[in-house]
Parts: structure tokens; sequence; C-alpha cells
């Protein structure tokens, strides 16, 4: 990937999930043994990353489960400037 290093937003980000029958993240984003019950796309908090400019997309750590996933820069809603020390 020809990502380039970037400065960290707070995002809202939506992409589709896997979903267990109770609505929790299912499938490889749940350590718990249940089945896929149905897929949805949700709006989901996050931090921005990356960009990826050729791809058009975010690398984007889910705030919550804190996986990671490129995810299409229309589907991200950026917020303010994480500060690092």
């Amino acid at each position: 990937m020809s990502h380039v290093s970037y400065t960290k937003y707070r995002c809202y980000y939506k992409k589709v999930f896997p979903l267990d029958e109770f609505g929790r993240l299912g499938g490889e984003y749940s350590l718990a043994d249940l089945p896929v019950d149905r897929y949805e796309e949700l709006s989901r908090p996050g931090i921005v990353e990356a960009l990826d400019e050729e791809h058009q997309s975010y690398y984007v750590k889910d705030h919550e489960k804190e996986f990671r996933v490129w995810v299409p820069i229309k589907n991200v809603a950026l917020g303010v400037v994480i500060d690092e020390e």
C-alpha cells in the first residue's frame, strides 16, 4: 500500500459488519463462537491513522474494539485532531 503518515483525527466511519443474533459485532470482529446472523452498515467511532491517496481510503482504528480497517474517504466524517505527545 502506498499510505503515508497522517495527522490523527477522531472520526465516525461507516462500514458493513457481520452481526450475531444479539446485534453485536460478529465473525472476525468477535471472540464469541456465535454464527453471523446478518450484515449491517454501522456508524462507529474511530481514529484516522493514515491516508492512502491512491485508493482514496483512510486507515481507521476502531475506538471501542481497537481493530484497524481501511475505509473509503467518503464513508468517514472527520472530527478534531488528536494531540500527540
